[in-house]
């Protein structure tokens, strides 16, 4: 998530209470090294290609699912059902495993972080250097949680962390040289056909696999988003989609409600369920003055270089994503761009430029980080982000707004383009998006000491760390096990009442469960793809070129693009990723 979100000193000691790590330096020491058998590395891609020319800016990607639906999770938090079985596999996705019978029903302890076997390597004199983006997302869970790990196997860990812009030639830089200084790199997971495609990363050991409790993972992220080739290199580490936050007390005040009927003619919808009605919302609360505060209708992301696109792509998905078409970057069939399309220019052009009028002064330059501090301290009527304003705005020590704000899934439209009828549909569609997928971690081909990484990983991406990580605020990691959102007990524990833990949890499951879920780019060149529609959006949003401008000069970039790393192989596994047949 955003380099600029918050980790307060109220939010840092729950985390270490609830973790027993009170007390202790965080003290990066160095050491040396111990030799341990190397794990075999991951082969090529089908033809490796070159690392994008230009970094994106990302946070937490989008889990990959089958063409038209994302694998299902349980509809309610505490109550069994039975489990959907994992998506069919594809050749870019580890075989699908079986929904264990007790994934719906499943705790984790948050109390032992070291289960499995987990920290009973002998890691004496050796130090792991792990790199990641600059905190306190991502970074900080690494900064708290290392030296547990230390106490128990002996070794120490080296956090070196770099701005998101940064971030992907970092670790690309070292694998291309051959001798990476990095043994862990916790990375979007977008880039997968970039990192493990080349076969810089490690195959994550079935012993690993085990002690992490691969099978309690949502397969949504689980079977795609941590494989290639058929085989797993990734170890999990956060889970990622995107959803809309607003104020529940202020939309169901009987006063506003009445207001605002008597100016737009319907009722004030909470949770909005179309983007108009989003804007409305925005406009009719924008610059209002409530117990003496001035408040704004919306944050949202524009800022370049700060993971904007990701905003735009998820309110695009509701305009361009036809609910029978498996597409929404690329046509399948050709690799042609779609980026330019009637639904992607109509979402340019009557939302999200629109928003920019609808927030705080200054609010073209906002990334995420600035919406999760903005929302909970009662700035802002409605936000777009990941899952991390759930946490924040339940934080007593630093919200303003605890017990009166809600979530929902991102709406939808009253009209759609279908790209392959080129023609609008006067139809109600929503397609959730889920946007980045989430952080995950890979051992590097050259580490030294892979049997302490891959525990060290493990450590870090357990089910039991997950949940702590998840209720924690500030700490950039959202749900991504079953047992993150099967019982609302530890929300609410951490500061959420039961309605917010309620439509929060409920919220994350039915955009991963939606059937017309968007999943994000991930094949090779994805970050530079990125990059490309990051320089044309802030282009619009400057004023220096129109929204169908900006979206032609996207299209033409990503056909040169697609063409250099060549159409074929970028088509097959773009199809892959869908799920298609190639």
């Amino acid at each position: 998530m955003s380099a600029h979100n918050r980790f307060s000193h109220a939010s840092r000691r729950r985390f270490l209470q609830a973790s027993g790590l009170i007390g202790g330096a965080l003290i990066l020491a160095a050491c040396g090294q111990t030799p341990a058998a190397s794990p075999t590395a991951a082969p090529a891609a089908p033809t490796p290609t070159s690392a994008p020319a230009t970094p994106t800016a990302a946070p937490t990607t989008a889990p990959a699912a089958s063409p038209t639906a994302a694998a299902t999770v349980a509809a309610t938090p505490t109550v069994a059902a039975s489990p959907t079985a994992a998506p069919a596999a594809t050749p870019t996705t580890a075989a699908a495993a079986a929904v264990p019978p007790d994934a719906l029903t499943k705790t984790a302890d948050i109390n032992n972080l070291f289960p499995n076997g987990i920290g009973q390597v002998n890691a004496k004199g050796v130090k792991l250097v792990v790199a990641t983006q600059t905190g306190p997302q991502v970074a900080s869970p690494v900064q708290m949680m290392w030296q547990k790990w230390a106490e128990k196997t002996g070794g120490t860990v080296e956090l070196q962390t770099f701005p998101f812009g940064d971030l992907f030639e970092k670790i690309r830089a070292g694998f291309v040289s051959g001798a990476s200084p990095f043994d862990i790199i916790i990375y979007a997971s977008d880039w997968a056909g970039d990192i493990m495609g080349p076969g810089y990363v490690l195959e994550v050991p079935k012993k690993v696999q085990d002690q992490v409790e691969y099978q309690y993972l949502i397969p949504t992220y689980r079977d795609r988003i941590l494989s290639w080739g058929g085989k797993i290199y990734g170890i999990p580490y956060d889970g990622d989609n995107h959803m809309i936050y607003y104020r529940r007390d202020l939309l169901t005040d009987p006063k506003n409600q009445a207001d605002f009927k008597a100016k737009y003619g319907y009722d004030l919808p909470a949770p909005p369920k179309t983007w108009k009605q989003y804007l409305d919302i925005a406009s009719f609360f924008n610059g209002k003055t409530i117990n003496g505060q001035t408040i704004y209708g919306a944050g949202t992301a524009f800022k370049r270089h700060a993971q904007s696109y990701w905003t735009f792509l998820g309110i695009a998905a509701a305009f361009a994503k036809a609910p029978d078409d498996p597409s929404y970057f690329f046509d399948a069939d050709t690799m042609e761009p779609r980026i330019n399309s009637p639904g992607f220019v109509e979402a340019l052009k009557t939302v999200y430029l629109p928003l920019v009028k609808l927030g705080p002064p200054g609010v073209a330059n906002w990334d995420v980080g600035d919406i999760r501090s903005n929302f909970p301290a009662g700035k802002i009527v409605l936000g777009i982000d990941w899952g991390d304003d759930g946490p924040l705005a339940s934080d007593p020590k630093s919200s303003a707004i605890v017990g009166k704000w809600g979530a929902g899934v991102e709406p939808g439209t009253d009209r759609y383009w279908d790209s392959r009828a080129k023609q609008w549909v006067e139809k109600f569609n929503q397609a959730p998006y889920l946007a980045f997928g989430g952080w995950i971690q890979s051992v590097s081909k050259t580490t030294k000491n892979p049997d302490a990484a891959f525990d060290f990983a493990a450590f870090m991406g357990s089910r039991n760390m997950s949940l702590l990580l998840c209720v924690t605020p500030g700490t950039g990691v959202n749900p991504h096990f079953f047992s993150d959102t099967n019982t609302l007990d530890p929300w609410i524990k951490f500061g959420m009442t039961k309605d917010e833990a309620t439509e929060y949890l409920g919220a994350i499951r039915d955009t991963i469960n939606h059937p017309n879920a968007v999943v994000d780019l991930r094949i090779p060149g994805s970050a530079e793809y990125f990059d490309a529609l990051d320089t044309q959006l802030a282009r619009a949003i400057s004023g220096e070129a129109s929204p169908e401008d900006a979206l032609n000069e996207v299209a033409k970039q990503w056909n040169a693009i697609t063409d250099r790393l060549g159409r074929d192989q970028q088509k097959t596994l773009y199809r892959q990723m869908l799920g298609l047949a190639t």
